[in-house]
């Protein structure tokens, strides 16, 4: 048997050498490692389309006149969304007596059902909300076209903004609020004179289906001792409900006012205020 010696040079020339073939392996590993990073697909994730604010209900929108001072209209409407496809807004509309009711408030006092602007015209509100919350609305009412412009938040519940006359008559422009409300329900109290005469202390429970169906149990103590069920429907915090009173056929108005939590109850035959119910 015979032993080889080798010098302590040529162990350390081994080892450099062996060393040497380590890292190229690693280093051969680890640019199979780079290309395998930069293979497959370089397209970047597809970013879903920006949500739009649901702001479909019941609301009362206040457009406060900066031309005549004192005078406002509460836009009562039951606000329809349509998802649209243009410039990734919706489709806002309310149109026809179950969607749509303007009352104007004079500075002399009193309720103008039908708004300040009377005219043949149907009424409607018509317009878009963008995914940005941008508002751009028309509100035709009777004689006359507005154009409303504003923001509504992003929990869908209340809007501000402005608006300018854009045609027809009564020529007017001014600011805009708006807030989603809640059902009418409860029972109001108070004293009614109705168009025949009789006067009664009348206790009114007010309930509100699904979509906007509308039920007021009247119970009068006075001149017609009688409880009478009406039944209508409701836009926003106004409602109108028919029924028979005294034998005859009877047609209301109730608007609520939701600052002195009371209902003003109107004759729709004649326009007359027959008296205002409070909240108990």
């Amino acid at each position: 048997m015979s032993f080889m010696f080798k010098s302590k040079g040529e162990f350390l020339d081994n080892g450099v050498r062996n060393q040497g073939r380590g890292m190229k392996r690693l280093l051969f590993v680890g640019s199979l490692l780079l290309l395998a990073g930069c293979g497959g697909s370089s397209s970047s994730p597809i970013t879903p389309p920006t949500p739009i604010t649901q702001i479909a209900g019941p609301w009362e929108i206040t457009a406060t006149s900066e031309q005549q001072t004192g005078s406002s209209t509460s836009i009562e409407a039951n606000l329809q969304q349509t998802a649209g496809t243009t410039g990734g807004s919706a489709t806002i509309t309310a149109t026809g007596a179950d969607q749509l009711v303007l009352i104007g408030h004079h500075p002399s006092g009193g309720l103008l059902f039908g708004g300040l602007c009377p005219g043949a015209t149907t009424e409607n509100f018509t317009g878009t909300l963008s995914t940005t919350n941008a508002l751009a609305l028309t509100l035709t009412e009777g004689a006359a076209v507005y154009t409303f412009t504003g923001t509504a938040n992003s929990d869908g519940k209340a809007m501000t903004g402005t608006y300018a006359f854009s045609s027809g008559g009564c020529p007017d422009s001014g600011t805009f609020t708006g807030v989603q409300v809640a059902a009418l329900a409860g029972t109001y109290t108070g004293t009614l004179n109705f168009p025949n005469g009789h006067q009664d202390i009348a206790t009114a429970t007010l309930t509100e289906g699904v979509p906007t169906s509308f039920t007021v149990d009247l119970t009068l103590t006075g001149a017609d001792n009688t409880t009478v069920t009406l039944t209508g429907f409701v836009v926003g915090n106004v409602f109108s409900v028919q029924g028979t009173l005294d034998g005859a056929a009877v047609s209301y108005y109730g608007y609520y006012a939701f600052s002195q939590k009371a209902i003003y109850m109107v004759d729709a035959s004649s326009g007359a205020l027959i008296g205002t119910l409070f909240v108990q």
